[in-house]
């Protein structure tokens, strides 16, 4: 009888969110990659092992160690079939590949030892050489995070994400969807419509903050998700179109039956997100069937009876979750409703295409990377006045800060100047609205002047899955023209909500940045020809004449702003903080018509050089004045 186990290498598996052992599945290159060995004991007594192999970048580049992250127990006697290995994290020898091995180009398993765990003593190993697998580059995921904060109850408490479910969204994120990074920005922001807000209410307010981000320099390559705390009430979520550049979604710590980490808002916000990116429901748990007849697996599952598809999770010890297998008939696709949800190979690989597209429409748009640089306007110095300056008492916490008039957007500045010597300037403006499409009704909601190129990509597929093939709704924008001008009309798709039920109102958004003509003086929302709403601009808007700190309250500071003139209905004022002097810019509130702007916390804690920026409009024209917030 051998006193030495002698084992088998069944098979070897190369992945990072969903794989085959034919290895299909699009290998992103600088993507957490673990190399899974299936190992099998043929002969001798049980032993536990683990694993040891050499991986190679070229035929004639040296070899690199790598040493597996776990053992396993071999019992000749009792060995599970390979499809249960691959469901289970720990029957397989499984090792993360470093950094360096996973950039674009070919790697290959060029050696496979095996180890007595206790001793160190190789064992007898035969079975087929290792693969060679190609990484692929690819574009990383670019989100902006926004909590949603909102009053509920009696007394009425505030209410907001927690800092888990930023972490878990962005790690779930970075797990899961066929990216290298994901590069994400976070703030929270005061909800514009009162509770209990829809969906269709935050992504109306997302996508007016996304177009001035966008009109100040911002990267078109970016997705906005709005997060919404579940512990005042459950808001349903959805994306604006499929696809799409703004979605929302409730999170908080339910269990759903079987998500015991402490949130959902991970998985949640990867399915609407992936709206965001054109996948649609495959149609098998209660979601509206849009992609029946394309989704290939039965029952909306990871994968079928063959057992080719399997996911795996890399976990992440920071939000202690740990590696895990994620078997491909026990666990369903993340555009499903149902439970136990990961990414399947069919919408993983449909994320990645449609990233790849993204960044075919929109180059030269905007940034490749990084943060978005607004155009720099001419200032004077900024600083405090009054008790806290420079002469203030000791005991003065809240200074008055002055604000300085800056040269506002070009777009604005022209509608204001008039005609040039060659004729007056277009302006343009951002026009944000919603409609009932069951109802054939809709409103306006918010209207703001912007540069050209705050536009969101020009997508025809954006507009969401319509039937039998058929175009999706438009609508049409009437910008009016005073003097008896012809007006500038606009068609512009309904952006339909994603989540639609069976026996409800069809719903959707309108998200255009159009031409304003030379002289408008109303802007009309037309449905069927038939005008649903009118916006009509107020007075020229009052500057901002100071700002004073008005105390911290619920991880906000509250910033007490003065205008030259009292704002006349008609009239509101948008919020932009940079943390970095002026460079950058984040849009933090739009449509706001209280004389307090609340800043999240966090913004400040990492920077000497916060400032503040208040641009008040009627709709058609603006001013736009900036001061400090600490520095």
């Amino acid at each position: 009888m051998s006193t030495q186990l002698h084992a088998v290498l069944d098979a070897t598996e190369i992945t990072q969110a969903v794989q085959d052992l034919g290895h299909s599945v699009t290998l992103i290159a600088h993507k957490t990659t673990v190399v899974r060995l299936y190992v099998s004991g043929t002969s001798g007594p049980a032993a536990q092992i683990r694993g040891v192999i050499a991986v190679r970048r070229s035929d004639a580049g040296p070899a690199t160690t790598v040493t597996s992250v776990n053992a396993i127990t071999l019992d000749p006697a009792h060995s599970p079939d390979l499809a249960t290995r691959r469901g289970d994290a720990d029957l397989s020898l499984n090792f993360f590949l470093p950094a360096g091995l996973t950039t674009e180009g070919e790697s290959t398993i060029s050696a496979v030892r095996v180890v007595d765990a206790a001793s160190g003593t190789p064992l007898p190993l035969t079975g087929p050489a290792g693969p060679t697998v190609r990484f692929q580059a690819g574009p990383p995921l670019r989100v902006r995070i926004l909590g949603i904060r909102y009053a509920y109850g009696t007394p009425p408490t505030v209410r907001a994400p927690r800092d888990l479910d930023y972490r878990a969204l962005i790690s779930w994120l970075t797990r899961a969807y066929p990216v290298p990074e994901v590069i994400s920005t976070q703030a929270v922001v005061d909800a514009s419509a009162a509770p209990d807000f829809t969906s269709d209410d935050v992504n109306a307010q997302l996508a007016a903050l996304r177009a001035l981000d966008m009109s100040a320099g911002g990267d078109q390559h970016t997705h906005y998700y709005g997060m919404v705390a579940d512990s005042g009430f459950f808001m349903r979520g959805s994306a604006a179109g499929i696809p799409a550049t703004v979605a929302s979604g409730p999170t908080g710590p339910a269990t759903f039956g079987w998500d015991f980490d402490g949130v959902y808002g991970d998985w949640y916000g990867g399915h609407e997100l992936g709206h965001t990116f054109g996948r649609k429901h495959p149609g098998f748990c209660t979601e509206s069937p849009d992609d029946l007849l394309q989704f290939p697996f039965q029952h909306g599952q990871l994968g079928d009876a063959t057992h080719a598809f399997v996911g795996f999770d890399v976990g992440d010890p920071a939000l202690n979750l740990p590696m895990r297998a994620i078997p491909g008939e026990q666990w369903h696709d993340v555009m499903t409703y149902c439970d136990r949800q990961w990414i399947s190979s069919y919408t993983y690989e449909g994320i990645r295409q449609r990233l790849l597209a993204e960044d075919a429409l929109l180059a030269g748009a905007g940034p490749a990377a990084g943060p978005a640089v607004a155009p720099e306007p001419p200032r004077v110095a900024v600083g405090s006045a009054g008790p806290g300056g420079s002469g203030g008492r000791p005991d003065d916490r809240y200074p008055t800060r002055r604000a300085t008039v800056v040269t506002p957007p070009r777009a604005n500045s022209d509608a204001e100047a008039g005609p040039g010597p060659d004729g007056p300037s277009e302006a343009y403006v951002s026009v944000v609205g919603t409609v009932n499409l069951t109802q054939r009704n809709g409103g306006i909601r918010y209207v703001n002047p912007v540069e050209p190129h705050a536009a969101p990509p020009s997508d025809p597929a954006s507009a969401g899955p319509a039937p039998d093939g058929a175009e999706g709704p438009t609508a049409v924008l009437r910008i009016v023209q005073s003097g008896g001008a012809p007006p500038e009309e606009v068609t512009v798709p309904v952006r339909l909500n994603s989540e639609p039920d069976p026996g409800t109102d069809r719903t959707g958004l309108i998200d255009a940045v159009a031409p304003a003509g030379t002289a408008p003086e109303a802007i009309e929302l037309v449905l069927d020809g038939q005008v649903v709403d009118t916006f009509r601009p107020a007075g020229p808007p009052p500057a901002l004449r100071s700002a004073r700190h008005s105390g911290t309250e619920d991880g906000a500071l509250g910033m007490a702003l003065e205008f030259d003139a009292s704002p006349e209905p008609g009239q509101t004022y948008s919020a932009q903080v940079s943390s970095d002097g002026g460079r950058t810019w984040h849009t933090v509130g739009v449509g706001l018509k209280d004389p307090t702007v609340q800043l999240d916390r966090h913004l400040l804690r990492h920077s000497t050089d916060v400032r503040l920026r208040i641009t008040t409009t009627n709709g058609f024209s603006s001013t736009t004045a900036e001061t400090s917030v600490a520095g």
